[in-house]
């Protein structure tokens, strides 16, 4: 039998034969082929043009072999397993290292080597500081450029492939011209693709379009919220905090518990005082027989025990078979037929089982699938239980803000995890059944913060109390959104909160259920799209609604028809394929100056829709109008009013007339 000590030197020797063969192969190719040679010293000077490009620390250089690099290994497949992540993870460090030791010229296959190996590590913050701090700063810069260069060509490809062909509609940039536009629009259009090369990619005017054509009243499309949450006004135990259906019943139940739990401790207490009482009783009928002899007293004692219990046994035996059974030593209990026969009155229970969170039972949910959403994406580090102190003094301060935002942006990440492991997960099984997933599309490489960089955004100073809160949700999440704190910034957390106050959407409840009155302990000042068509019991984000643009004359209104977070686009005129869909983010009751002075200062944009033009024309007519009978006022008051001069000659002594008597 072969030791393995004898296949291990095999093995070695083996190796080192085949090195050494390939290098003499290498060096007689070198010597004899010139076509050989000539690929080397083009591969030679290639390397040394980018190194050199590196070492310059030109970014439209670096961006340019970062380009080059990412289009090498476009097609390229990564692993999907953890097993063979895992291998390949090592296997790409181990050749980005080896290169660096090569030298400059080595630099760019290195840093495609570190880039690959990023690609596959589950925390890539994490991995960025790593190579930050142990790898060449050419190498570094290489590696973040190719980040970036992946990033900008993944916006650039978005809009293609999102959103997915069976939501019947499409976000189009309004400035840009298609084929059929004339050659000036397709020059600007090139110049603007040029210009685009170098900065960042930017989101243009954007809008939603339909690409089918719909009646009044029908619905367009359907759509999940990404993140919710409940207004604080709403937070009262009559809404899922999931989903946001109402619960109406849960409020009711808590009252009733509540009251049972006093009813039963009240009923407790009553008893005990009885029991007192029949004890006291007892001692005091045990003092007055004490007075005879205590032998005599004993025996007594005796037969009369003993008595009782046969003749309440024998009483017992002889009563009703439904009476209780007795046993010597238990309670003498006996109900009457008439007790049994009609049972007794209960409160009849008209509420449901309230599913709770079991840990600080302050939200409800509707379903137990709800509250395992929940608590698998964000509320297992928001729950407020007496145990986690972060999550309480976060939910204090937030509250304090009188701010939603902070809330949507702890759901916010912990959703953008839950759901990247739900895909991975998919996945894997995926790859172990050998088949795709039905419910894999183009759209699902993108992950949740990838689709809200491609969505307008307020610029927002920050406020007094987002250090604090940014410091607080920073410790609250950090454990189970690894690479958090690094991540998010003061203007990055910014930037989310002016994200939120464009996109976000005030989420209508059911008209059956009273909801409390905004009060000053429940106002909010984040800003919400909201018609006013009913009462607002939540806000939540979109990731496709949040590109429909304003009118103050709509042909489409988000609707809830379950009553939840899911929304629906519903029809208001007759959408024509093409058609641009637009919403009101106000009241369009309101009149027009206020709708203006509101859309202005809230969102930083002018209406010019068609029902503000006429509008506006009507208000302008309305106060020419209105000055012409005021200047026409003005003029007739002037005129029946006497002159200066006129006013002097009344004030002087009229002249008398001659008569023909006086000149006479």
């Amino acid at each position: 039998m072969v030791s393995g000590k004898t296949v291990a030197i095999a093995a070695t020797v083996t190796a080192a034969v085949a090195g050494l063969s390939y290098i003499a192969y290498f060096d007689y190719k070198r010597r004899h082929d010139r076509t050989f040679r000539r690929k080397l010293k083009r591969d030679r000077k290639k390397a040394q043009k980018k190194a050199d490009g590196v070492s310059k620390s030109s970014p439209d250089a670096i961006n340019d072999i970062a380009l080059e690099l990412l289009n090498e290994i476009a097609n390229d497949k990564l692993p999907v397993s953890a097993e063979d992540k895992e291998k390949f993870f090592l296997a790409q460090v181990s050749k980005g290292e080896t290169m660096c030791g090569a030298g400059p010229s080595a630099y760019p296959l290195a840093a495609c080597h570190f880039f690959q190996a990023l690609k596959v590590y589950p925390n890539p913050v994490e991995l960025v500081m790593i190579y930050q701090k142990t790898t060449p700063t050419e190498v570094f810069k290489l590696v973040m450029a190719m980040m970036a260069q992946e990033v900008r060509q993944k916006q650039m490809r978005y809009f293609d492939v999102f959103p997915p062909p069976e939501k019947n509609v499409q976000i189009k940039d309004k400035n840009k011209i298609d084929a059929k536009a004339d050659s000036k629009a397709k020059e600007k259009k090139a110049a603007s693709a040029e210009s685009d090369k170098s900065g960042d990619v930017v989101v243009p005017s954007r809008a939603l379009f339909s690409i089918k054509s719909f009646d009044e009243g029908e619905s367009i499309y359907e759509e999940e919220a990404v993140v919710s949450t409940l207004l604080p006004r709403a937070q009262n135990g009559q809404f899922c905090d999931n989903c946001m259906k109402a619960v109406p019943n849960a409020a009711q139940q808590r009252t009733e518990e509540t009251t049972d739990k006093s009813e039963t401790a009240e009923k407790a207490e009553s008893e005990e005082a009885d029991s007192a009482e029949k004890i006291e009783k007892a001692d005091d009928k045990e003092e007055k027989e004490t007075s005879g002899p205590i032998e005599e007293k004993k025996d007594d004692d005796a037969e009369t025990t003993e008595k009782s219990f046969a003749e309440v046994a024998k009483e017992a035996a002889a009563s009703d078979e439904n009476t209780t059974p007795l046993t010597e030593g238990s309670e003498v209990f006996v109900e009457s037929k008439e007790e049994i026969d009609s049972p007794k009155e209960t409160k009849p229970s008209t509420v449901s089982n309230v599913i709770d969170c079991e840990k600080c039972h302050k939200v409800v949910y509707c379903s137990e699938k709800c509250r395992q959403d929940a608590y698998d994406a964000y509320h297992q580090f928001l729950c407020a239980n007496s145990d986690n102190t972060q999550a309480r003094e976060f939910a204090e301060l937030a509250k304090e803000s009188h701010e939603l935002a902070p809330i949507l942006i702890a759901k916010f990440f912990g959703v953008l995890v839950d759901r990247e492991k739900k895909k991975e997960l998919a996945r894997a099984l995926g790859s172990l059944s050998g088949s795709k997933n039905a419910d894999e599309s183009d759209a699902d490489e993108y992950t949740v913060w990838e689709h809200l960089e491609c969505m307008r955004y307020l610029e927002l100073i920050p406020s007094a109390t987002d250090a604090a809160i940014l410091d607080k949700l920073g410790k609250l999440i950090s454990t189970n959104v690894p690479g958090f704190t690094e991540f998010i910034s003061g203007d990055r957390y910014t930037m989310l909160k002016g994200k939120l106050d464009y996109n976000a959407y005030a989420v209508h409840g059911s008209a059956d259920i009273e909801i409390p009155a905004e009060t000053e302990a429940t106002h909010v000042s984040d800003t919400i799209r909201d018609d006013h068509s009913a009462t607002p019991v939540g806000i939540s984000l979109y990731l496709i609604s949040s590109h429909i643009t304003h009118s103050c004359d709509p042909n489409v209104q988000i609707v809830f028809p379950d009553n939840t977070s899911k929304a629906a686009i519903k029809a208001l005129k007759p959408i024509t394929k093409g058609d641009e869909l637009r919403v009101s983010f106000v009241d369009t009751s309101l009149d027009v100056e206020t709708r203006q002075k509101l859309l202005k200062n809230t969102y930083r944009f002018t209406c010019e829709c068609d029902k503000c033009k006429t509008d506006l024309a009507a208000v302008a007519a309305n106060k020419n109008e209105d000055d012409k009978e005021d200047s026409n006022a003005a003029g007739n008051s002037e005129k029946q009013q006497p002159s200066e001069t006129e006013k002097q000659e009344a004030d002087e002594p009229a002249e008398h007339e001659s008569s023909p008597e006086d000149e006479n």
